[in-house]
């Protein structure tokens, strides 16, 4: 099995790694719903960071 983890990193908080979650990779691409996911994800996290 090959796990995949999705993360960004947030700079302004010296170089945290922030990861949105993960799955079972079955095939070679990523699917673009999970690279959709983490990108939601990552734009909550800095609109909330920033209230």
């Amino acid at each position: 099995m090959t796990y995949r983890l999705l993360a960004f990193w947030d700079n302004e908080a010296g170089s945290l790694v922030v990861a949105t979650h993960g799955f079972i990779k079955k095939t070679w691409k990523v699917p673009q719903n999970e690279i959709d996911m983490a990108e939601a994800l990552r734009k909550e996290y800095f609109n909330n960071k920033h209230k």
